[in-house]
């Protein structure tokens, strides 16, 4: 890597984060003025199945658990089907459909688009992805749409079956319902992950996730996630995760 290159991928970095944490330090002010902040040690639990079914288009099922109050209470259970369609090197385009039970809360139903613009930079593995969501909330009238920016980033370490890999992201509810999610702002994630090729049909990724989400009438939440990843797919690959096998 030229030090021209490693220059832009810093200072393009930098970007980034300074543009995560002013979006999240304001919300992050103003809630702490009206309920304070609640937070909590969770536990997201995610297994995932991905069929490529030619060198262009693949199929995934994910399920997930996660479980809140000091890991002792299953909060969510949420199913997502999703295609993928890989039209370059340097653009795809995923859709599908999110199911989000809870057993304390309202459900959720989410079809969802999401552009993906994959780049490589030497050995890191990046890519931008902004996802188009139609939420259809449990108790409320009509849609609930929101965008979601996420940059995700991985890379091999050396010659080994172990590399790192995460992600930031933050997510805007499009309308304001009255109940239920806020609108603006809604929330950010931040996570980093090491992650280890168990053979060339399955990953596990184990690292810590934080989410700063803001809440109607209640404390905000901030939430700090132990993070567990269990990745398959029925064709071998070598080890090379690409930033379009993390869609999250």
């Amino acid at each position: 890597m030229t030090k021209e290159l490693a220059v832009k991928i810093t200072e393009k970095f930098k970007q980034v984060l300074i543009s995560v944490c002013l979006l999240a330090l304001p919300v992050e002010y103003l809630s702490a003025q009206d309920y304070g902040t609640n937070h909590d040690l969770q536990s997201w639990n995610m297994l995932r199945i991905t069929h490529p079914v030619d060198d262009l288009w693949s199929l995934s099922l994910q399920n997930e658990l996660r479980f809140t109050d000091d890991i002792s209470t299953l909060d969510e259970y949420i199913v997502k089907f999703y295609a993928h369609r890989k039209f370059s090197e340097r653009f795809g385009l995923s859709f599908g459909l999110k199911y989000i039970d809870r057993p304390h809360g309202p459900n959720e139903w989410d079809p969802w688009a999401e552009l993906v613009f994959p780049r490589l930079y030497n050995k890191w593995h990046i890519s931008h992805q902004v996802r188009f969501e139609t939420r259809l909330y449990s108790g409320l009238s009509g849609i609930l749409p929101r965008v979601r920016y996420l940059f995700n980033w991985s890379r091999q370490l050396g010659d080994t079956p172990w590399y790192v890999t995460g992600f930031g992201a933050v997510r805007f509810n499009m309308d304001e319902k009255g109940a239920g999610p806020v609108s603006g702002f809604e929330q950010v994630r931040l996570t980093a992950n090491v992650g280890w090729h168990m053979n060339n049909f399955s990953r596990l990724e184990l690292g810590y996730l934080y989410r700063y989400e803001r809440s109607r009438n209640v404390a905000d939440l901030s939430d700090n996630v132990i993070h567990l990843n269990l990745l398959f797919t029925t064709k071998p690959k070598p080890r090379r995760p690409m930033p379009n096998d993390n869609i999250r």
